[in-house]
Formats: structure tokens, C-alpha cells, sequence
């Protein structure tokens, strides 16, 4: 029950930091995106408690515990690098080409 709160909690409190910053910043906000960032969430969270659960499983079996503890922390570390980069691309700075003029 504690993996389903933390779910909730997680996505409720970064999906509504994505809404906001998208609507300030843009005027709207994507759905897709949005959906994408809230399996981020959600996958972020479970790998956390892979980890945590890891750590009790290592107690009865050492080699399910650590590949576990693998498991969660690889799935930690993609979906934060995505939610992170999902966050950089709303506030990124649109650049204008400039246009070189040719030496006659």
C-alpha cells in the first residue's frame, strides 16, 4: 500500500510543478508529455522501493537481493535522467539562426 501512496504523492506533486511551469512558460501544456512524465513518475518511485526491498531481500538470498538492488537502481537513474531532461526542454531558450552574409 505504501508503493501506491508514494505513486500518487509523486506524480500529484511533480506533474502539478510540470503543469504550472508549462502553462507560465508556453501558454499550454502537452498531454504527451505529460502522460510520459507521469510513467516516469510512477517508474521512479518503483524503482525505489526495488531498492529498499532489495535490501530486506539480501538478508534470505544474497543474489536476489543485489540483482534487485540492480534493478532498482538502474530504473532510479533512467527515469530521473528523462524527468530531468523533460524539465530542461520546457525552459530551454529558443536560438534564432543568424543569417552569414558571403564576402563578394
Amino acid at each position: 500500500m505504501n508503493l501506491i501512496i508514494g505513486i500518487v504523492i509523486g506524480t500529484f506533486g511533480i506533474s502539478t510543478a510540470y503543469f504550472a511551469c508549462a502553462t507560465f512558460k508556453h501558454g499550454l501544456c502537452d498531454m504527451g508529455k505529460m502522460f510520459n512524465l507521469l510513467v516516469l513518475i510512477g517508474s521512479l518511485v518503483t524503482g525505489i522501493y526495488l531498492c529498499i526491498h532489495a535490501v530486506e531481500l539480501a538478508i534470505a538470498s544474497l543474489a536476489d537481493g543485489a540483482w534487485l538492488g540492480v534493478a532498482g537502481t538502474l530504473l532510479v537513474w533512467f527515469s530521473t535522467q528523462h524527468v530531468i531532461t523533460m524539465f530542461r526542454e520546457l525552459f530551454a531558450k529558443e536560438v534564432t539562426p543568424t543569417k552569414l552574409e558571403a564576402d563578394h
